[in-house]
């Protein structure tokens, strides 16, 4: 014991230089836009880096599962594009809609991180922007939602999770197209809530809840879930539901990221409007 005390006091000014540098670095990435921007960059980067090399080892030990859950999704694949899309490569592919004109672009990629059981929770997926990915855009798999996009760096995406507080989907009952909201209020993975269900909507255990098509994050139709329980509240306006999310994220292995070809021309208009 005397012996550590002997040394920190002979080389204490080592450790004191360290403590400060270190604390003048957490000031400088803290409170400086640029650098604290040019570091979250790269430990982006990195982690991702990481985190793809770990995930190629735990895949090689579960190659059975893997291929199990690339035949489901094959097969889910094919069921959606017959007709309605055309192919341009492996990766990519487009869906056009005859009757409203939109065109969507999907870019398949792998996650290679994800999180279940926390409050807020995200995934990285193993595309970034130089495979065309930027912010806001909606991730899919299927035809369930899983969240969207909040960060890029040039070779990884990072996926704000539907299990997330800051997650607020536009849905509607798929039988009567009545608007309602999704959030997930934390606890079991599977289950989420729909709010601001009108009063006059009557509701049914198995009554499907679809994207509304009002964002420009999710096409229209795309399912969310089944209400799995409600409650009439008679104090308030609205009643509350419960549903059951169509969408695994304990199992995530490849998604989709849908690319909304208009939605500069969108923005651009809303933008244009609220300048009159």
């Amino acid at each position: 014991m005397r012996n550590l005390y002997v040394f920190f006091r002979k080389h204490y000014f080592y450790f004191l230089f360290l403590l400060l540098e270190t604390i003048s670095l957490i000031l400088l990435f803290n409170y400086n836009e640029f650098q604290g921007s040019a570091i979250y960059s790269v430990s982006n980067t990195i982690s991702g880096s990481v985190n793809k090399t770990f995930n190629g080892i735990s895949e090689y030990f579960s190659l059975r599962k893997t291929n199990r859950v690339l035949i489901e999704e094959m097969a889910r694949l094919h069921s959606r594009i017959p007709e309605a899309f055309y192919m341009t490569d492996a990766n990519v592919f487009y869906k056009k809609d005859s009757i409203i004109h939109l065109e969507y672009k999907y870019i398949s990629a792998k996650v290679i991180s994800n999180t279940t059981n926390k409050r807020n929770n995200f995934l990285m997926i193993d595309k970034g922007s130089l495979q065309g990915i930027e912010n806001h855009m909606g991730v899919i798999i299927g035809n369930k939602i899983v969240g969207q996009v909040v960060s890029v760096s040039p070779h990884f995406s990072y996926v704000m999770s539907l299990l997330n507080k800051d997650s607020r989907i536009s849905g509607k009952f798929k039988k009567n197209d009545q608007l309602v909201n999704v959030e997930w209020n934390g606890g079991n993975y599977r289950l989420g809530q729909v709010k601001e269900i009108p009063k006059h909507i009557v509701m049914e255990k198995g009554d499907t809840i679809i994207t509304s098509g009002n964002s420009n994050i999710f096409p229209e139709g795309l399912i969310i879930g089944t209400i799995s329980g409600f409650n009439n509240a008679l104090d308030e306006n609205f009643n509350n539901g419960e549903i059951l999310f169509s969408t695994d994220f304990n199992s995530l292995g490849y998604i989709e990221v849908v690319v909304d070809l208009m939605r500069k021309e969108k923005e651009e208009l809303k933008a244009s409007f609220k300048t009159q």
